[in-house]
């Protein structure tokens, strides 16, 4: 199997050819593919939402190890084996990180990595590098996720407002912050026509702290350089909140997990 690596370390950082030794240490034999090192440090959501574009498109029987999560929290996290009903397998802390591929893909079987033997040391005093690394690398050359340890119902998952239409607005959850600023949410294009969008509208944007002015559009030229313009990235067909040649996320203080309402 191919094991996906995601992780928020950084490209620079020692971690990212240690977990590697650790994979390989375990699994010579292995396929190991990068979907990033560099998820935002501690940023959840986002690695929620770059973990699920990639499982979309990456086939079945696909391992998947990732590591985002504070550190202060470790002594708190349980390390999960998820299998989905794609037959794609996730080695991840159950922190929430699994929130939108289980939401999209469901939850066949969940396991918690409890299984003493399979460490030389107590798993709660091993870095997250070292059990999940050995788990994945375990997991690619055919051990049964079963035996990782016992299983675990209702994985966590992230406090997300879902997509809906009520009282004359849209409502939904920035999803992801791209290299640009964008704030891609998770309002779908179909839900936007729904709710009446057209070309040319005007509409406001509220994150309840402010409420934002911005065009309904196409494309970002619909506005002037630096006004605010929302439309359907048609590259994952979800509502795109941005600026033109500009960042909306820098210029309104927008991150990963925001709750938004859109009126006309």
């Amino acid at each position: 199997m191919p094991l996906v690596l995601l992780t928020d370390f950084g490209s620079a950082d020692y971690r990212v050819s240690q977990i590697k030794g650790i994979i390989y240490k375990n699994n010579p034999a292995v396929r190991l593919v990068e979907a990033t090192q560099d998820v935002p440090a501690f940023d959840i959501p986002t690695g929620a939402f770059v973990l699920y574009i990639a499982a979309k498109e990456f086939p079945q029987n696909t391992v998947f190890v990732g590591i985002v999560s504070p550190y202060s929290q470790k002594p708190e996290v349980r390390y999960l084996v998820l299998t989905t009903n794609k037959d794609q397998v996730f080695v991840f802390p159950d922190n929430g990180l699994l929130t939108y591929v289980i939401r999209d893909m469901g939850a066949k079987t969940v396991y918690q990595i409890a299984n003493q033997e399979l460490f030389d040391q107590p798993i709660k005093d091993l870095a997250a590098e070292r059990i999940q690394g050995k788990i994945g690398a375990l997991i690619a050359s055919g051990y049964r996720p079963q035996d990782v340890g016992t299983p675990l119902a209702n994985p966590r998952t992230l406090d997300l407002q879902e997509p809906a239409i009520t009282d004359a607005k849209l409502l939904g959850t920035v999803v992801y912050i791209d290299n640009f600023g964008n704030g891609v949410t998770n309002i779908s294009g179909k839900t936007a026509n729904e709710f009446g969008l057209k070309p040319g509208d005007s509409i406001r944007v509220s994150d309840g702290q402010r409420k934002i002015s911005a065009k309904f559009g196409t494309v970002y030229s619909d506005v002037d350089r630096g006004k605010e313009i929302v439309f359907v990235n048609n590259n994952l067909d979800m509502l795109q909140l941005s600026v033109n040649l500009g960042s909306f996320a820098e210029t309104h203080n927008i991150k990963a997990g925001a709750k938004i309402e859109i009126e006309r």
